[in-house]
């Protein structure tokens, strides 16, 4: 029998109530027969309309496999435990898509602002840049100087630079610091989710 590679993702998402074998994890084989026949191997059955998930280790879906193929090579790669999620297809309303765009820009926009502006005032930016306009021109600022409009021209592009995105479009091919944060936390709330399942010894749905 040749040797079967399995590799496990730490999460995959599936969108049908019966998930098999080969919605959640990758198989290869010289025998191409062999992957046929184990793709469809059952994995987990969802019912209802609301989100869940069950966790498997490798072990589980090696004891699967061998169920068919006793004799088999098996080769595990990547994760040894994988979290399935069902997402229950739903018909996206646009409208209400468009209005929680909207909230998260406004949120941001203030929130952003905001904080600019305390870190202005507790670093007493505009004392700073009328001190300085003083000290290189001799006359007194208005307030309105190519000092301030400088530092604002130049805090918009640091921000651009930073979330490395403009207009739908990214500026390098480099994951922005949101990205990476969301992912990082993704990685850490599958973890948390694989360890409270080993503790309760069992698959877990929710």
């Amino acid at each position: 029998m040749d040797t079967l590679y399995l590799k496990l993702e730490q999460k995959k998402q599936v969108s049908s109530q019966k998930a098999l074998l080969g919605d959640v994890a990758t198989l290869i084989c010289a025998e191409q027969t062999v992957v046929n026949r184990l793709n469809t191997i059952p994995m987990a059955q969802f019912s209802g309309s609301k989100k869940q998930r069950k966790i498997f280790t490798v072990t589980d879906i090696i004891a699967k496999i061998q169920d068919v193929y006793p004799s088999i090579d098996i080769t595990p790669l990547g994760e040894t435990d994988i979290i399935v999620e069902y997402l229950p297809p739903k018909s996206p309303s646009k409208v209400l898509e468009w209005l929680k765009v909207a909230l998260v820009c406004v949120i941001c926009f203030f929130g952003a602002a905001f904080t600019i502006i305390t870190f202005n005032n507790d670093v007493s930016a505009g004392s700073v840049f009328e001190e300085l306009y003083h000290s290189f021109t001799g006359q007194t600022s208005d307030k309105i100087t190519v000092l301030e409009i400088s530092y604002s021209i130049g805090l918009a592009f640091g921000i651009l630079g930073f979330f490395n995105h403009f207009s739908g479009h990214r500026i390098t091919t480099d994951p922005t610091p949101i990205e990476v944060e969301m992912e990082q936390y993704e990685y850490d709330v599958n973890k948390s989710l694989i360890s409270y399942d080993s503790r309760k010894g069992g698959n877990n749905a929710s």
